[in-house]
């Protein structure tokens, strides 16, 4: 089953409409849905489907050209020689096609020589003709480098890019054909993220707790080996990456935290970390407002929430799994899930009031110092105008004692340059009859309850 990516695919189709040669470059993290949405792309098109191979050059042209061949049902060549003979053939059709090289960082991997190949075939022949190509990549410092940076010889030639994201929350539903209430698809959304081959996993037939012993916590399963399997996949010395995503699931957020934890140097530990950022498993955090190349209050987090999930509850405990004790690490997660999905509530609730927000704040974020921490902080600095937010996973109601606090916080000198100030409270378990009678005489103040505004 097919499901959301609706503009993505509309972004496809209104370049197909064109009829104008294009050269789309789709990349993004393994398992987030590049090949099954070219493929829905292609349902309903002429075109060809390549997964590229790690092969050497001959195998790999002689492979897409089998396929080439077979698409246009042509018995008069059997085999292209070289690329260029690839290229112009492709070129002397002229009816529309569309032609996928699904992970082409295979086929450029062991001859970094053909890129120069396809950059050739494109001024040459391609780039006057009536093909719809699209080169996709997971490896995205590959593709980043190797394909769309200024030294690629690439550069220039594209028509188009696409980054392939993870589904937000809003979007996950639909894999459980909304079977879950918020809660537990909160805690899907922090177990898994928004990646589609993860959510696939789970059994919409069994709870949270049921797909997590199921799914995650059985060595037989691909949950189970999958963050290692991805880091081992992309990186050189995975033992080093390990260690840091292990340490900063600690909660050690500094970067002198994570170098005692770990033991690793800091002119070593940068490069690990640059690294994974790139990846987009690791992210360095500042208060909103503040320049990230010049804040010294820079923390460290795992910013994909399957990494975060996995580092902190499969890594360290793998012996609990192999040896069949997972009652006892269930245990472990239930103990501790509080903690956890409080941070991801807060994720949610920065990533939501984008599109459950009437207003426009370009910089919404976390904010904190010395003596006071804001979950939510959304600013519009061209019309001073300011948010200020509280977000809580608890299992109690939120009174008016946490707007009172919300309040003190917002009176802080830092916030005297805004001239309109907003608040907003997320609640896991909705408010006290006091606090939602305050919200209706207050028009400055929405509350959220779960994912629902309800003031």
């Amino acid at each position: 089953m097919f499901v959301g990516r609706k503009r993505e695919l509309a972004y496809l189709e209104e370049r197909f409409e064109r009829g104008k040669p294009e050269l789309l470059i789709l990349y993004g993290r393994r398992r987030v849905g590049k090949t099954e949405l070219t493929k829905e792309f292609l349902r309903k098109k002429r075109g060809i489907y390549y997964l590229a191979e790690k092969l050497p050059e001959n195998l790999q042209l002689k492979k897409l050209s089998e396929k080439v061949i077979e698409f246009f049902d042509e018995d008069i060549i059997t085999e292209f020689s070289n690329w260029e003979m690839l290229f112009k053939y492709l070129a002397s059709k002229h009816d529309r096609y569309v032609l996928v090289i699904d992970e082409f960082p295979y086929l450029i991997e062991r001859e970094p020589g053909i890129i120069s190949s396809f950059q050739k075939g494109w001024d040459e022949y391609l780039s006057d003709s009536n093909v719809f190509l699209i080169l996709t990549g997971s490896s995205v410092s590959v593709m980043e480098n190797s394909v769309l940076s200024y030294k690629s010889p690439l550069y220039g030639r594209r028509t188009g890019q696409l980054l392939l994201n993870q589904f937000p929350f809003n979007e996950i539903g639909e894999f459980f054909k909304k079977k879950y209430e918020f809660d537990d698809l909160l805690k899907i959304w922090g177990t898994l993220g928004g990646v589609p081959f993860y959510l696939e996993q789970f059994d919409s037939d069994l709870d949270y707790y049921g797909n997590v012993m199921e799914k995650i916590y059985n060595q037989n399963e691909v949950l189970f080996a999958e963050a290692e399997f991805l880091l081992n996949e992309e990186l050189r010395e995975p033992r080093n990456y390990f260690a840091i995503l292990r340490a900063i699931s600690l909660g050690k957020r500094k970067l002198g935290e994570i170098i005692n934890e770990t033991g690793i140097d800091k002119s070593s530990i940068m490069k690990y970390i640059s690294i994974l950022n790139l990846l987009g498993i690791v992210e360095k955090e500042v208060p909103v407002g503040e320049d990230p190349f010049k804040s010294k209050k820079g923390l460290y987090r795992i910013a994909d929430n399957f990494f975060r999930f996995y580092f902190r509850y499969v890594f360290y405990y793998k012996d609990l799994i192999l040896t069949d004790q997972k009652e006892r690490l269930l245990s472990i997660l239930k103990d501790t899930e509080n903690q956890f999905f409080s941070l991801t509530y807060e994720d949610f609730a920065r990533s939501a009031f984008k599109w459950i927000s009437e207003s426009n704040y370009f910089e919404i974020g976390r904010w904190w110092d010395r003596n006071a921490e804001i979950d939510l902080v959304g600013m519009n600095r061209e019309e001073k105008r300011i948010l200020l937010g509280e977000v809580k996973w608890s299992e109690r109601p939120v009174g008016t004692d946490i707007l009172a606090a919300l309040h003190e916080r917002g009176n802080l000198p830092r916030w005297d340059e805004f001239n309109e100030k907003e608040y907003a409270i997320f609640s896991r378990s909705g408010f006290t009859k006091a606090l939602v009678d305050e919200a209706k005489s207050d028009r400055s103040l929405v509350l959220f309850h779960g994912d629902k505004r309800i003031v």
